[in-house]
C-alpha cells in the first residue's frame, strides 16, 4: 500500500511539473480625451498627419512576447517582426507594454523583477519588487489557449486591473511586473486615465506549447542598478546633456 501511494505521489509531481512556451500578444492603445485632442491640434497643423497619428496610438501593431518559466523564474523576450512597407518613408509607431523591457525576467522567491535599458549607449538594469495585486473574481470564465481560465479584477496605484488565470498551471505567474494568489496569469489589461488620455495595455495567450523540461533561466546581472521610478529621470537628464551638446556644437558651427 505504502509503495503504491509512493508511486502515485511521484505521478502526481510529475504532472504538475509540465513548462510551457507561451505566445503572448501584447498591444498599448492610447484613446485620447477632448483635451488630448486639442493638444494634438496645436501640435500638428497637418489634418491628415494628425488623424493618421492618433489612429496608430489607438491600434498600434500588436507585438508578441515569448514567455517560458521554470520553479523560480519567469522570462518574458520580445519578438521582433520583420515588416515590409510599401512606404519606405511611412512611419510607424511601435509600442511594447508599460512596466517590461525587451527581456524581462521575474524571481519569485526574491519577489523581483529586472530588465534592462540602454540610455544612449550606457547601460542600466532596472530591478525593483514585483507588485502583489489584491484581486476579487467576477464569476466569469472562459477557455483560453486550452485551459479553463476565471477573471478577476484589481488595483495597482490609479489603474484598474484585469485578468484571466488558469488554476491547471501549479504557478503563480504573470508576463507582467504583478502577481497574484489567484493562479497563472494567460491573460491581463491594465488600464489607467488621465486628463489626456485613457492607456490599456494588454497581454492574450495566443499559442502554447509543451517543453520537453524545464527551462534554465538565469537572473540579468549587467548595466548600473537603478528602481523603475529613477529610469524617467535618468532618460530626462542624458536628453538635457544631450541638448546642451547640441546646442554648444550649434554655436560654434555659427561662428
Amino acid at each position: 500500500m505504502k509503495k503504491l501511494f509512493y508511486l502515485l505521489l511521484v505521478l502526481t509531481s510529475f504532472a504538475q511539473a509540465q513548462f510551457y512556451e507561451i505566445t503572448f500578444e501584447t498591444q498599448v492603445q492610447t484613446h485620447y480625451t477632448e483635451k488630448g485632442l486639442k493638444w494634438f491640434e496645436e501640435w500638428e497643423e497637418d489634418v491628415n498627419e494628425r488623424e493618421k497619428t492618433i489612429e496608430q496610438n489607438k491600434n498600434p501593431p500588436k507585438q508578441d512576447f515569448k514567455f517560458i518559466y521554470n520553479s523560480q523564474f519567469s522570462k518574458t523576450e520580445h519578438q521582433r517582426k520583420i515588416t515590409n512597407h510599401q512606404n519606405p518613408d511611412e512611419v510607424t509607431i511601435f509600442k511594447i507594454p508599460m512596466n517590461v523591457g525587451f527581456v524581462t525576467i521575474n524571481d519569485y522567491e526574491k519577489k523581483v523583477y529586472g530588465f534592462e535599458v540602454d540610455v544612449y549607449g550606457k547601460k542600466y538594469l532596472v530591478k525593483d519588487d514585483l507588485k502583489e495585486i489584491e484581486f476579487t473574481d467576477t464569476g466569469k470564465t472562459k477557455e483560453l489557449v486550452g485551459f479553463e481560465v476565471f477573471e478577476a479584477i484589481g488595483k495597482f496605484n490609479e489603474a484598474d486591473v484585469i485578468i484571466w488565470y488558469t488554476k491547471d498551471i501549479p504557478y503563480q505567474y504573470s508576463p507582467e511586473i504583478y502577481k497574484t494568489i489567484k493562479g497563472f496569469i494567460l491573460e491581463t489589461h491594465y488600464k489607467f486615465k488621465n486628463e489626456e488620455s485613457e492607456i490599456i495595455n494588454s497581454w492574450i495567450a495566443k499559442d502554447i506549447k509543451l517543453l520537453k523540461s524545464e527551462p534554465k533561466i538565469a537572473f540579468l546581472r549587467k548595466g548600473i542598478e537603478v528602481k523603475a521610478v529613477e529610469v524617467d529621470a535618468i532618460y530626462d537628464e542624458a536628453n538635457r546633456k544631450r541638448n546642451e551638446m547640441f546646442n554648444q556644437d550649434s554655436g560654434i558651427d555659427k561662428k
